[in-house]
């Protein structure tokens, strides 16, 4: 699945609701069906939680996770993650991903 950058503020306002939302394991999975016509993903990880390697690290393994799902919907992604995230192995967020409805 290819996706471009879900990088404006009232993008990530309108995914931030309940009703899109799925957390395990300090990671929130907001997904949501776009009528923009690709898949845009966004991720979010707060310097508090990790320093700049690690929240890269997360960053990259988020991105292959993201990058093997199969759907056939346009959806907008967004990943945040807390403090337990930065050290979750790729076969865990990829188990995270999967469980959420619309994935």
């Amino acid at each position: 699945m290819k996706f471009t950058a879900l990088n404006k503020k009232n993008h990530f306002e309108n995914l931030r609701k309940e009703e899109f939302c799925f957390a395990d394991k300090g990671v929130k999975v907001f997904v949501k069906e776009n009528t923009v016509g690709t898949n845009r993903l966004g991720i979010s990880i707060s310097s508090r939680y990790a320093n700049a390697v690690n929240r890269n690290r997360f960053k990259r393994r988020i991105k292959e996770a993201v990058g093997g799902l199969e759907t056939e919907l346009n959806l907008d992604i967004l990943i945040e993650g807390s403090a337990n995230a930065p050290q979750l192995k790729l076969i865990e967020i990829q188990n995270i991903l999967t469980r959420h409805p619309l994935l």
